[in-house]
């Protein structure tokens, strides 16, 4: 279960390992999420009416705009509790204070980080609750003209709830995130969202309707909250380690984490935000300029996109928590390792995954559909776009991972070229769909492209040939091992 190799003595620094369990559960908590939520759509268009799907939408993007309020203090503060379990004494704004480095855990420290979280997730959960409940509220209420519809007014009751725990509760993931945990952040997600889905069906076939889906939505943060409480009281090193530590934890002490933590955390929510636009604008723009019909194919093109890439970096996305205790500890070697094995996977299964796609996916979704016909050589243009974004995002990813974030300008003005570009090509110039992608694949391969996978691979010594020949050589011998010991 544990992914922090236990000291050997009180003097000894906990290092984060990648293991077979934390791949394994990213790919079944990626495959899962997805196939839960695509399930759901049938059932939902099945049993709730019109009205009652179209406000369940509204109910969603409403739930998305709450979690912008995170604003990056997950990964910031997973970030730092790893850097203070690798030995740190001093939390950075920006880097790591190597001076401060130690053999052994200030479990004070460590407990500072962890009671800053929790209150963090408190005032971003309340500032969501008011938000919600006054604002949305009133937004609401004007869309089912003073809640009207059928369960409406319960349903968004329940939902409100729902937005505020969502993310208080996610100072459950960061502890887990924070110890190395990714089997454990991704076993308390998956289960959550198959409560989701069971609880959801159920009392849909009870006939509680848009009130069964809010009472599913709100079900799974309290089933991740209780699962992930429980794998991390699991971790008994760090448990040891947190009573091993009696003195007051002060206001003062939080105020400093705070003040530390937020220099990297608004920049990289600053980020989620023009992320964004450069995913998400381009089927706001399609809508405006393309139509409907041709959105519909063009959005799902997108999905699919969007699903390769999920599944191919979910590898390298589960070293990210070793990497950074390589990087604390000075470890070349192993920031070196993961990158090699990580983006040589990303790249492998990137590839094959487009070309499943191509050959397979999209002519079936032709035969299940009449008229549905997605241009292939489009979504080819699309895959080459989102592997080259996404490639830059897992690089950016990593660059973060060393408490750094000096690409949030580039992100802000490239998003922002790239809404410009887009709505010149396919608004003024007629070019449809592919003035979308080529409109925001220029700025982006202008600079981010480029400039942060180049800007990681200089720091670690290693060069962009070097690390896929690296990775491809020792995923060969990995599979070669395993045939020869099932022969």
């Amino acid at each position: 279960m544990s992914q922090i190799e236990s000291p050997k003595s009180k003097e000894s620094t906990l290092r984060v390992f990648v293991k077979r369990d934390d791949v394994v559960w990213n790919f079944v908590g990626t495959l899962i999420s997805m196939g839960s939520n695509f399930l759901l759509i049938p059932l939902l268009v099945y049993f709730l009416s019109n009205e009652q799907l179209g406000l369940w939408y509204v109910f969603i993007a409403l739930a998305g705009f709450a979690q912008l309020l995170e604003f990056g203090f997950t990964a910031t503060l997973s970030r730092n509790i790893l850097f203070v379990l690798s030995g740190a004494r001093i939390l950075s704004k920006e880097g790591c204070d190597y001076a401060s480095v130690e053999p052994g855990v200030n479990w004070h420290l460590f407990r500072v980080v962890l009671r800053t979280s929790k209150v963090v997730y408190a005032v971003i959960g309340l500032v969501a609750l008011f938000v919600s409940g006054a604002l949305g509220t009133v937004y609401v209420s004007s869309v089912t003209d003073g809640f009207l519809i059928e369960w409406s007014l319960e349903s968004w009751c329940v939902f409100v709830v729902s937005i505020f725990s969502n993310l208080y509760f996610l100072y459950c993931l960061t502890f887990l995130r924070g110890v190395g945990d990714v089997a454990g952040e991704n076993k308390a997600k998956t289960l959550a969202r198959l409560a989701q889905f069971a609880i959801t069906v159920v009392l849909l076939l009870a006939g509680l309707g848009l009130l069964g889906a809010a009472i599913g939505y709100l079900a799974y943060s309290i089933v991740m909250w209780a699962i992930a409480n429980d794998l991390f009281r699991k971790h008994s090193e760090v448990q040891v380690g947190l009573r091993s530590d009696d003195v007051p934890v002060s206001k003062a002490e939080m105020r400093s984490v705070l003040s530390t933590v937020s220099f990297v955390a608004w920049r990289d929510g600053v980020v989620s935000f023009a992320w964004y636009g450069a995913t998400q604008a381009t089927s706001l723009l399609s809508s405006a300029f393309l139509g409907l019909a041709e959105t519909a194919t063009y959005s799902v093109m997108l999905q699919l996109a969007s699903a390769i890439y999920n599944i191919s970096s979910t590898y390298l996305r589960s070293c990210f928590p070793m990497f950074q205790s390589a990087y604390v500890s000075g470890d070349r070697k192993t920031q070196r390792s993961a990158l090699e094995k990580g983006v040589s996977c990303y790249v492998a299964v990137y590839a094959l995954g487009t070309i499943g796609v191509v050959l397979i996916v999209l002519p079936i979704l032709a035969l299940i559909r009449e008229g549905f016909t997605c241009d292939r050589i489009l979504f080819i243009g699309i895959a080459v776009y989102y592997f080259l974004l996404n490639q830059h995002s897992l690089f950016c990813n990593i660059i973060v991972s060393m408490n750094e974030i000096p690409y949030f300008k580039a992100y802000l003005a490239s998003t922002a070229a790239g809404v410009c570009l887009s709505s010149v090509f396919c608004g003024l110039l007629g070019m449809g769909a592919w003035g979308l992608i080529l409109g925001q694949a220029i700025p982006q391969l202008f600079y981010n492209n480029w400039r942060w996978p180049k800007y990681v691979l200089e720091r670690i010594d290693l060069t962009y040939p070097s690390a896929l020949a690296n990775g491809f050589r020792w995923w060969f011998r990995k599979f070669c091992r395993k045939s020869d010991l099932e022969k």
